[in-house]
């Protein structure tokens, strides 16, 4: 929360005595003052103050004079703003306690309010000087001063006055999943004059509050030839009217054709939603690339499972890429490792490994770098993705939209995942056992004796043997049959990127990999899977389909039957409602990676098959 505090020398309201402690917070748009909070600025939306921005306090006395006329404050690092003058120079604020004053504010800080009594006439103004001052937003700069902050209800607290800022303005977010290139936006602007923050997949644009706004452009479309697999390719127009109020964000999704085609890549399981499931997961490999790629499969024994690695089901077995939520991207490349010379254990990770001797240290994660499958890298600290709480299906942090499959092809949403888990009768029907050499290669990286030169006791069965080889990680196939249609579906199972890279083997272990039991953890064989929901319950946080699993163990400890448990949460509702949602998590591993299983239409989405063809829109 960012204060303005005064810094008073000279008093003009000397009768009051009392200096103010102005505390500064900005409402997040489409949310109400009482939800006030201050939130990184993310994506283009302006949710704090940061040092350096100006604000413009107006005092008026009880019969409407202006006592301070349009003082300029300016956010310091400590997080405190000062009065200052258009040197940028500090001075006194003169700011004190008056029960009997009105205090008007709006930021960012405009000379030409000076004189005005109201918040109606700065944003009156404001908007008579759109067209000419704010229609280009086509810089962070531009956009910042299109954005007009107001207060309308200072809250005054003994000598704390807090002011809380709304957006008078509108918000509309524009996001197409095709190339960039293949948009065109007319109205409300062009996009050459809207905003991209860097990062982002959306147009942002500030929009005067009215009803029934024309937004209009072309998009590339692609039909498929009936009878043909050939497809005309052409720029299909696209429109759709909005009302935009004060305080309001709109967003704008713009459909193209799919990339994978419903019919091939998806199972339809008779639900009442409508929504189909992809046969596969996201990144998932066919036989033949598997084969390339030199994978392999064994059972309990050791043995290659080459019956499912040649399977015409291969792709449905696989657990394929680790996203977090929010993602668009995985990684793969190594990251640098630090090991402890005496126990060979990984003491830390990062970009790169500087100094030398007992000085060497790793240097600190950049944000945005592609470091490999690794539970120390794969979390992005920065937190830069899906800066919206909520839903993500559809949205540009969607990465089966953004990225991949395209066209109505997205993430599932938790009342899908509940549908699937309600109406499947649910069996583990097999198992495999596969090296982690897939998601971390340099694992199984050996040197010109043979030997692996990157195995320690954390990453390696039978270390210090001459079997020492990389852990194995239990993958179960979960089946679920629809008591609808009699429909089939495969997942298999994986659980967070935390335990399936680097940390994990055939018995529990602790978080550094060592064996701390005899016995199997019930997530080891699980299923995770990320669902398009941040949870109810903690924000920072996300919604995951997830299944554990019960072991039965021979005299040897040897697993030979593997069987689920379905998991169940629930939350409160805006109605005070409780409501119970199978196969759901609903906290923790936002920031980690899991595996995702597309989905297609769904009663939420276009389905009818006359407009599949089409550009589509859809506004939240």
């Amino acid at each position: 929360m960012i204060c303005l505090a005064a810094c008073s020398s000279e008093p003009i309201m000397r009768e009051q005595g009392t200096p103010l402690e102005i505390k500064v917070d900005i409402v997040a748009y489409s949310q109400n003052v009482n939800d006030v909070n201050s939130r990184t600025s993310t994506s283009g939306v302006v949710t704090s103050f940061i040092p350096g921005d100006e604000i413009g306090l107006i005092v008026l006395d009880q019969y409407g004079n202006v006592v301070i006329n349009n003082y300029k404050f300016e956010v310091q690092k400590t997080g405190l703003a000062y009065r200052v003058d258009d040197g940028g120079n500090v001075i006194s604020s003169d700011v004190y306690d008056n029960e009997n004053y009105k205090y008007i504010a709006y930021a960012p800080y405009n000379s030409t309010y000076d004189g005005y009594t109201s918040i109606d006439a700065i944003v009156a103004k404001h908007v008579a000087d759109f067209p000419t001052l704010y229609a280009d937003q086509s810089t962070e700069e531009k956009y910042n001063a299109a954005d007009l902050l107001v207060c309308r209800n200072p809250l005054r607290t003994g000598t704390q006055l807090r002011l809380s800022f709304t957006h008078a303005m509108s918000l509309m977010k524009i996001y197409y999943n095709g190339e960039q290139s293949d948009l065109t936006i007319e109205k409300p602007a062009a996009k050459e004059l809207m905003y991209k923050a860097a990062g982002s997949e959306a147009y942002s644009y500030i929009h005067i509050p009215e009803n029934k706004v024309e937004v209009y452009g072309t998009a590339k479309s692609e039909q498929t030839i009936e009878g043909s697999e050939d497809k005309i390719t052409n720029y299909s127009y696209w429109q759709t009217h909005v009302n935009m109020k004060e305080n309001c964000q709109l967003y704008i999704s713009i459909y193209s054709q799919p990339t994978v085609s419903y019919k091939t890549a998806g199972v339809d399981m008779g639900f009442p939603s409508g929504c189909i499931w992809a046969n596969h997961n996201l990144g998932s490999e066919t036989a033949t690339a598997f084969a390339t790629r030199g994978g392999k499969w064994y059972d309990a024994d050791g043995n290659e499972r080459t019956d499912l690695m040649t399977s015409e089901l291969h792709e449905c077995f696989d657990r394929g890429d680790y996203y977090s939520w929010g993602e668009l991207e995985t990684k793969y490349e190594r990251p640098a490792l630090l090991f402890d010379g005496t126990t060979g254990r990984i003491k830390a990770t990062g970009d790169a490994i500087a100094g030398t001797g007992s000085s060497q240290y790793v240097t600190a994660l950049i944000s945005g770098s592609e470091k490999g499958y690794y539970p120390e890298t794969y979390v992005d600290r920065s937190y830069s993705y899906a800066s919206i709480d909520g839903n993500i299906a559809g949205t540009e942090y969607d990465v089966v939209r953004n990225k991949l499959w395209k066209g109505e092809w997205r993430i599932p949403n938790e009342n899908e995942v509940d549908e699937l888990m309600r109406n499947c009768t649910i069996e583990i029907v097999d198992w495999y056992f596969e090296d982690n050499v897939r998601y971390a290669p340099w694992i199984a990286e050996k040197d010109a004796d043979d030997n692996y030169v990157n195995l320690h006791p954390d990453n390696s069965e039978n270390f210090g043997t001459a079997e020492v080889r990389p852990y194995r990680y239990l993958v179960s196939i979960v089946k679920f049959t629809s008591k609808i249609n009699g429909e089939v579906l495969y997942f298999p199972g994986g659980t967070w990127s935390d335990w399936s890279i680097d940390m994990l083997c055939c018995n529990s272990r602790n978080y550094h990999g060592l064996i701390t039991a005899t016995t199997y953890s019930s997530d080891y064989g699980g299923m995770y899977y990320f669902a398009s929901s941040a949870s109810h319950d903690h924000v920072d946080c996300s919604s995951y389909m997830e299944m554990e699993t019960t072991k039965v163990l021979d005299a040897t400890g040897k697993i030979i039957d593997v069987t689920p448990i379905i998991k169940k949460s629930s939350y409160v509702n805006s109605e005070g409602k409780t409501i119970e949602l199978w196969g759901l998590t609903q906290n923790g591993h936002r920031y980690t990676g899991m595996l995702i299983r597309p989905v297609y239409g769904g009663k939420n989405w276009n389905t009818e098959s006359k407009s599949r063809d089409l550009i589509r829109i859809k506004v939240e």
